[in-house]
């Protein structure tokens, strides 16, 4: 299909986008109003007022951002780019027209009809195509047999004959305002009548105002009785010498006797111009304009046009913007996409106060971590700076469900000492009491704690980050997958995952190293504390840091890589299809995989980087330090104290201590916590 049915069946050349744009054409008759001036949706844009806020409407509309999102497993949402309505909704809206064209074009009917129509132009696959906007005048919306049509008045009889041509409600987009039926809007130009049709006779009358010298109709009284042509020729001179604005004020002389008298009431009288003044703020009330956006500035003050401006977001914008969102949901999505799938104005740019506010916000947002320095720059119409999307939290806050945890650990008994083997467990003194901790433990207790404090603020900068990583990877990769499976094409589809992730390593790495430094440096700063020495990210740890995050995103791409291949083998072996496979994978991937990575490397890493601290200061032993209420496996390493570069747990063996229901069979040497997915211990310096 190359267009709507009407720009096929008419080659275009009776298409709705006529110039001039059919929603400004003249409508017959129009509606009668009690100043004598018949007003229709074209002379009522005539107006000045109405049409400036048509205007207004149709042009803030049509310039927001309108993206189509996809719905997230976590509450989040992502650009929809892959949705063949992101192009339609947000650039193109059909082969002649943009986005911004349709938009501002169908705001335009909803202000002057109350309705506004497009024909929906859909692919062999059923997706929207394109959107062809119909003229409103002609549009008839009729309920039949319990179901709506739509019919469409033609400019020309079509090949069948008709001058009406029927379309089901799959086939249009319909728009409307405020009604009583809830299927079409009241026509917004016949309610306002009345106040347009005095607005237009305002102006009619002082442009004959001014058009007759400026002044008020006079009578020229003469003593005597005047021939046809003495008045004739009377009247001519008269006009001939003041009419018009060019020939006002000029010396009148008069003859035979002839008196001058004015009649009419002066405009002032008259309050002419308040009338006018009025009209304006009438027109405005009625579109719930600011007058200040018509440059009626007479009430306006630098302190609350401000407060008019949200206004208008807010109680004026937000209502029409709410109607597109849900015409899109309704008449565009697909039944099975309406979960998945929504679109969505961007009011941001409306919604930005002066300077100084929105640098007060920003501050704000930045200290208690909603906010990067990146996001900042982003509303700022900036470029991002390299390590400016970590996440500053306040290190004096955790969540409310860890207080119990962090009094619990403060009350439990302090941490063993160096004398005790692998089997833990408080010490004890020569009587059996329990003995007095020593101050390098307090220290070691207070480094642990500090630790984990830190660990639960960075934990949620580290979802946001595995976020980002994982949402790249799985959009490349579901549209590389689409691409290649469509053609049946596996091997090659292998080849090109395999080059993708050796690139999207470096793009973790980079992700990934800011948020490092970030926490890396606190960690440093509390494990160095503990043990009297000082100097926070040393270039040695700096060393470490650049090269523990490599060898993460080598593990992460090679995990994902590994996973995406095994989906796809085993898709083929069973003779599934592997695009299904792959989206149940990448859906559990967006829903679990952010959370899974930060609650592993929120304490791997953290412990890894305060085990190298003792290591660079000489420190040979650890010391596995639970906190709080924990499960049976870490409750029985808690104290456990091994050799720097030696193992709690050695890769193969089965940890199955009292009170456990099953082993823990563990995979790969453990030298510090995490032991599995959800421990949280922390480990010191034995």
């Amino acid at each position: 299909m190359s267009g709507g049915f009407l720009t096929r069946i008419f080659e275009r050349r009776f298409n709705v986008s006529q110039s001039p744009p059919g929603w400004v054409r003249q409508v017959a008759g129009g509606y009668d109003t009690a100043s004598g001036v018949d007003i229709s949706p074209s002379t009522a844009l005539q107006i000045t007022a109405v049409f400036a806020c048509v205007r207004i409407l149709a042009e803030t509309v049509a310039s927001l951002p309108f993206p189509v999102y996809r719905r997230m497993t976590d509450g989040g949402k992502r650009r929809a780019m892959e949705h063949p309505l992101y192009a339609i909704l947000h650039d193109l809206a059909n082969s002649e027209m943009t986005s911004y064209d349709l938009r501002e074009t169908m705001m335009g009917h909803l202000c002057t009809w109350g309705n506004a129509y497009a024909e929906i132009e859909i692919d062999r696959a059923g997706r929207v195509r394109g959107l062809w906007p119909l003229r409103p005048d002609r549009m008839t919306v009729k309920r039949e047999n319990g179901r709506l049509r739509y019919l469409y008045r033609l400019p020309v009889p079509d090949q069948q004959g008709r001058f009406e041509h029927p379309f089901t409600p799959e086939q249009i987009f319909h728009l409307h305002g405020l009604g009583f039926d809830g299927l079409t809007g009241y026509d917004p130009i016949s309610l306002a009548r009345e106040a347009m049709g005095l607005a237009k006779s305002s102006e009619g009358f002082g442009a004959r105002f001014f058009g007759n010298d400026a002044r008020p109709g006079v009578v020229l009284e003469h003593p005597g009785r005047l021939s046809d042509e003495a008045h004739k020729r009377l009247s001519d001179s008269w006009e001939s010498r003041h009419q018009g604005l060019d020939k006002s004020h000029r010396v009148a002389i008069l003859e035979e006797g002839l008196n001058l008298k004015e009649v009419g009431i002066p405009p002032e009288n008259a309050q002419f111009l308040e009338t006018r003044k009025f009209q304006v703020t009438e027109i405005a009330r009625f579109f719930r304009i600011p007058p200040h956006m018509l440059a009626d500035l007479d009430r306006a003050t630098f302190s609350n046009i401000e407060h008019q401006s949200l206004e208008f977001v807010t109680f004026t914008l937000m209502p029409w913007l709410s109607r597109w969102e849900m015409g899109v949901y309704r008449d565009l999505l697909m039944p099975s996409e309406r979960q998945t799938y929504f679109a969505e104005f961007l009011v941001d740019g409306l919604l930005r106060g002066d300077i100084k506010s929105r640098y007060e916000a920003y501050s704000i947002a930045r200290q208690n971590g909603w906010m990067s320095a990146n996001d900042v720059r982003l509303r700022e119409n900036m470029n991002p700076i390299d390590g400016g999307d970590v996440y500053l939290v306040p290190l004096n806050m955790v969540p409310a469900d860890q207080v119990g945890l962090m009094r619990s650990f403060e009350d439990e008994a302090p941490v063993v000492g160096e004398d005790e083997d692998r089997q833990g467990g408080p010490s004890l003194s020569q009587d059996g009491d329990l003995a007095i901790p020593s101050e390098r433990e307090m220290r070691g207790q207070r480094s642990a704690r500090g630790r984990h404090r830190l660990m639960l603020a960075h934990q949620q900068i580290y979802r946001d980050v595995a976020g980002r990583i994982v949402r790249r990877e799985v959009n490349d990769v579901r549209n590389a997958a689409r691409k290649f499976f469509k053609r049946r094409d596996a091997p090659q589809f292998s080849v090109w995952l395999s080059e993708f992730y050796r690139e999207h390593a470096d793009f973790v790495a980079q992700q990934m190293l800011p948020l490092a430094r970030a926490y890396g440096e606190l960690v440093a700063i509390e494990a160095q504390d503990e043990i009297g020495e000082s100097g926070g990210l040393t270039p040695r740890l700096e060393e470490f840091l650049q090269t523990y995050v490599e060898a993460y995103a080598a593990r992460h791409v090679r995990i994902s890589e590994a996973r995406i291949k095994t989906v796809v083998r085993d898709a083929l072996d069973n003779n599934e299809e592997p695009l299904d496979a792959l989206e149940a994978t990448f859906d559990d991937w967006e829903e679990k995989r952010p959370a899974e990575i930060a609650r592993w490397e929120s304490v791997r890493f953290g412990n890894a980087l305060a085990v190298t601290v003792y290591l660079l200061a000489n420190r040979r032993w650890l010391r596995w330090v639970t906190i709080g209420e924990t499960c049976p496996y870490c409750n029985e390493l808690n104290g456990t104290r091994v050799g720097i570069g030696k193992w709690f747990l050695p890769a193969g063996s089965d940890f199955q201590p009292e009170g456990a229901e099953r082993p823990l069979n563990v995979s790969s040497n453990v030298g510090h916590p995490p032991a599995h997915d959800g421990c949280d211990c922390m480990v010191v310096a034995g």
